[in-house]
């Protein structure tokens, strides 16, 4: 797999996830990787990728004027909340393509390391990094969030754009966190949130969204909090940028309508994967569940309090 912003290889998986659980879908490491190998040349081609070096939604402002400038605005608005500073060790769970890492690397001069379950991911950080001058301050590495190689109390900071709610098990994620970070330590957060009370097996365009980015269920903001607290996290700053990222949602819907068509050429004359032939629905997905109040979207920072 080369960074060349080619299709990614198809012959690897070509079959639904993994296991099914009375309407709700769980995913493996495995599936997870597939996710972001095979869609990487959609986020290339309609996320700016290339531009943004994100993968998530972007925050806008009054003067943000692009996508591409809404998604390096999250980045902004969330080492705002978590007073990064140069002397800070930070680590990025579930990093993407580097953009985070770069971005916190370049602003603040900090060290980054940023891990993912992609090795075509850990390719294209390191790439981007080199290209943007800070391979030096920023590395990237093959790892689960939820099992780390890290020593105990090894990071200041721990970053996790849209990454958390992909685990299945919420626990394991702040339990790793607790012990990499040092007591003190924050935890900032990006992600998209349960808002009211559904229930997935009960909500099919949630499931839609959802599973069509290699996510079983989320967490509501009490979901959350109950279970941060108990590894002993303190939520220290909340905040609701939901309407703020709705130029995202939007754009997101247009592009799936772009991808549908394409999607449903290539698959004519292609054996095109499961993530690469559904990837567009999401996009159909996630706008009639906003559409419906079904979700939002917030910036959370956390303390690790012993």
């Amino acid at each position: 797999m080369t960074v060349d912003g080619g299709r990614a290889p198809e012959a690897t998986v070509n079959r639904p996830p993994s296991t099914v659980h009375r309407f709700m879908q769980t995913f493996t490491n495995q599936d997870i990787t597939d996710y972001y190998d095979h869609t990487e040349p959609h986020y290339r081609q309609w996320w700016k990728m290339e531009d943004s070096m994100g993968l998530h939604y972007g925050v806008w402002g009054p003067t943000t004027k692009t996508l591409s400038e809404a998604i390096l605005n999250t980045n902004s608005r969330l080492a705002e909340m978590g007073k990064i500073s140069p002397s800070d060790k930070i680590l990025d769970a579930g990093c993407g393509v580097g953009g985070s890492s770069i971005f916190l690397a370049k602003k603040y001069g900090c060290r980054v390391a940023g891990i993912t379950l992609s090795e075509r991911q850990v390719r294209t950080a390191t790439s981007f990094s080199e290209k943007k001058g800070v391979a030096h301050l920023a590395s990237f590495a093959k790892q689960d969030y939820t099992n780390t190689h890290f020593p105990d109390n090894h990071f200041d900071v721990a970053w996790a754009i849209e990454s958390m709610q992909t685990a299945t098990d919420k626990s394991l994620f702040f339990k790793e966190i607790k012990r990499v970070l040092k007591p003190g330590g924050r935890l900032l957060i990006a992600d998209v949130f349960k808002k009211g009370d559904w229930k997935i097996a009960e909500t099919p365009v949630m499931q839609t969204m959802l599973n069509g980015w290699a996510m079983s269920d989320i967490l509501s903001i009490a979901q959350l909090e109950k279970t941060a607290e108990k590894h002993n996290f303190a939520l220290a700053q909340n905040r609701d940028v939901s309407l703020e990222i709705i130029p995202s949602i939007k754009q997101y819907y247009r592009f799936a309508w772009l991808g549908m068509i394409g999607t449903k050429w290539y698959n004519l004359f292609h054996d095109a994967t499961y993530f690469s032939k559904t990837h567009y629905k999401t996009g159909f997905a996630q706008y009639k569940g906003w559409k419906r109040g079904l979700w939002e979207y917030r910036l959370l920072s956390m303390v690790n309090d012993e």
